[in-house]
């Protein structure tokens, strides 16, 4: 039995029509995901369901407090006050100087960006952890290959 050219080009046209619902269908299950995906995440953000990564308080424990003095010569100069609060220093005041960049901050400031970036406030400069705080001393009674080959 043959099938005529009628038959056929019907055949064909619900093919592609049943083929393009299939590719719409798609896109919107795509498109519905990638949504759900970022509606998630900024929830999660915005009300704080995800806790800062472990290395973080690792940091903040790092970051020695230094009390704040205000500089004779600092006249005009925008350093006397926190850029995260825009809160002046006071005398004495705990703050907190960033690894690295050597930026200075309220240490409660400092504090709550860490622990939703990881980079300096002002410069963007990535903050870690140094891996060795405090370099052990030198021993002067070892000595290096280099110093052996003179």
């Amino acid at each position: 039995m043959m099938m005529d050219w009628g038959a056929f080009s019907d055949w064909i046209a619900w093919g592609l029509l049943v083929c393009s619902f299939l590719v719409v269908l798609a896109v919107a299950l795509t498109a519905l995901v990638v949504i759900l995906h970022h509606a998630i995440t900024y929830l999660g953000r915005r009300f704080g369901k995800a806790p800062p990564p472990p290395f973080i308080e690792d940091l903040l424990q790092s970051i020695p407090d230094v009390a704040y003095q205000e500089l004779p010569d600092a006249g005009g100069d925008d350093r006397d006050s926190c850029v995260i609060c825009v809160t002046p220093y006071e005398a004495g005041e705990a703050c907190s100087v960033l690894p690295g960049c050597t930026h200075m901050f309220h240490k409660p400031c400092v504090a709550r960006w860490l622990r939703k970036k990881n980079t300096c406030p002002l410069c963007r400069a990535t903050v870690g952890v140094p891996a060795h705080p405090h370099p052990p001393p030198r021993q002067p009674n070892l000595v290096n290959a280099a110093e052996n080959a003179v």
